[in-house]
């Protein structure tokens, strides 16, 4: 098996393949027979994936998991894999949600991500505690989260390849993020992490570091020198997670640029980890610091309460999307996969973040699990892309 657990498809075998599925052939302008999905368009590029969450996979049958299955390639869980949901309290186990994730993944050759092994926000207290509610030692810790990250291992290590081993450890100025796994083992906490996930998982398995705002600077610059630190000791490390938690006008397309280029520089691939546009953006909250106090709903930041939409804010997510898109094309060597942080607006964190009730639309699929603009404007991009190469 390659080092990566996905890989690419940029033969002409590939690009035929997919025009075939429209009932094309390479170098034919005939019209296509269907419309082309999100994961045949960007086959040869990157994988395209979606976010789905609790509801979704205890139904007894939910659109957006028939969405799922048709539109992506690879999907990845909201919250069942968390530490908080997962193991609430010592021997409370909560697996149903997860085994039913992979059995869905499995019926349907759709490839799963395990998110996330370790992060500050949804662990519970009784994690870092004794019996009497002390801190623990740093190895009482450590040998702790051996425990959860062996759990993992053994029940879903040979049909989930690819985890987020750390999440959020790193705060916008760069510096180290003081959390209790933090205080209790110390600085090296991201590095013993990983070095734990190596220990238990299969050798074939993909770790990544994921986090917000990595368009700024300090951050970056802090996770590439772990990067580069973790490579020159032996510490297996496997990719990058970006979260693409942005809006209409931020990151700019040339900080986006720039921080898929100093990435790539470490030889390690971009997964965009947690895709969504906020049309109606956060006010002074930006990224994905889920401890934030939220905000409250008023007309001024919540315009849309009853689901009406507008034509033209839909046509400049569509051109935001389109916009970003070109830019991950432009990268598409350095970049695995993009995934969306749900499946259709009504699925989004940012119904609930950073204002309380709010309803927003920053996914490709409105609540009625219909397609909006911005899918036929990233499918057409793929194509265009694809034509060129096929025409050279």
């Amino acid at each position: 098996m390659n080092k990566h657990f996905f890989t690419k498809t940029r033969s002409l075998i590939a690009l035929t393949s997919i025009f075939a599925a429209l009932g094309l052939t390479v170098g034919c302008s005939q019209s296509p027979q269907k419309e082309m999905t999100l994961k045949e368009a960007y086959e040869p590029y990157f994988l395209v994936g979606g976010t789905v969450g609790e509801t979704m996979l205890l139904a007894k049958r939910d659109p957006s998991l028939e969405l799922a299955k048709e539109q992506f390639a690879v999907l990845t869980t909201a919250n069942s894999f968390k530490w908080a949901v997962m193991n609430p309290e010592p021997s409370v186990y909560n697996f149903d949600v997860m085994d039913r994730f992979v059995d869905f993944g499995q019926k349907n050759n759709i490839s799963l991500i395990g998110h996330v092994l370790f992060w500050h926000s949804q662990t519970p207290d009784w994690v870092f505690e004794d019996e009497n509610g002390n801190l623990l030692t740093r190895e009482a810790l450590l040998e702790r989260m051996r425990e959860r990250a062996k759990l993992m291992a053994d029940r879903y290590g040979d049909t989930i390849k690819v985890w987020d081993v750390v999440n959020e450890a790193i705060t916008d100025d760069g510096a180290l993020r003081q959390t209790k796994f933090h205080k209790i083992i110390g600085d090296d906490f991201v590095e013993q992490a990983f070095r734990i996930a190596e220990e238990v998982f299969p050798e074939d398995s993909v770790f990544l570091y994921n986090d917000y705002n990595m368009m700024l600077p300090e951050r970056r610059a802090t996770v590439i020198a772990m990067v580069e630190d973790f490579k020159a000791r032996g510490v297996k490390i496997d990719g990058i997670g970006v979260q693409g938690h942005w809006a209409l006008d931020n990151p700019t397309l040339d900080e986006l640029d720039l921080m898929l280029t100093e990435f790539a520089s470490t030889g390690l691939p971009i997964h965009i980890t947690e895709m969504d546009i906020d049309y109606l953006g956060r006010e002074q909250y930006f990224g994905a610091n889920v401890d934030i106090e939220k905000l409250t709903a008023t007309p001024e930041n919540n315009p849309y309460p009853d689901g009406n939409f507008p034509a033209e804010a839909d046509a400049a997510l569509a051109a935001r999307y389109g916009e970003v898109f070109k830019v991950f094309l432009n990268h598409a060597d350095h970049i695995e996969r993009v995934t969306f942080w749900g499946i259709t607006d009504a699925d989004s964190w940012l119904n609930g973040w950073p204002v309380k009730g709010r309803t927003n639309y920053p996914l490709l699929f409105d609540r009625e699990w219909k397609a909006k603009p911005a899918v036929k404007t990233l499918v057409d991009l793929a194509v265009e892309k694809t034509n060129a190469s096929v025409s050279q």
